[in-house]
């Protein structure tokens, strides 16, 4: 929520933030090409770098694995990089960002 929050107000969402949301996208719908319709368009409306490429491949790295090497292949995924919340708290202050987003969204 933090992120999408962040996205909407900022129009311009943390670039690790980012990835996991997409990723979530796609563990959340029946297929990549749908999640990526959904993260994209969600994108193209609401970051600056909408409809723009590194935006569009922002998403697509995220989802397709564009310009990124094979994983293990796993369910959902296949062998696209999976990014999930514990591997988030180890890379990223979860609780500092989400302080930070909250301030944005009562300001």
């Amino acid at each position: 929520n933090a992120a999408q929050h962040e996205m909407v107000i900022r129009g311009k969402m943390h670039g690790f933030m980012r990835m996991y949301w997409a990723k979530k996208i796609l563990e959340w719908t029946p297929n990549a090409a749908t999640a990526f319709d959904i993260a994209l368009r969600l994108n193209d409306k609401y970051e600056l770098d909408g409809r723009d490429p590194n935006g569009f491949v922002g998403v697509a790295w995220s989802i397709y694995g564009v310009h990124d090497m094979g994983w293990t292949e796993r369910s959902v995924f296949g062998k696209v990089r999976y990014m999930n919340y514990a591997g988030c708290k180890r890379k990223f202050n979860i609780a500092a960002y989400v302080s930070k987003v909250r301030k944005l969204v009562t300001a």
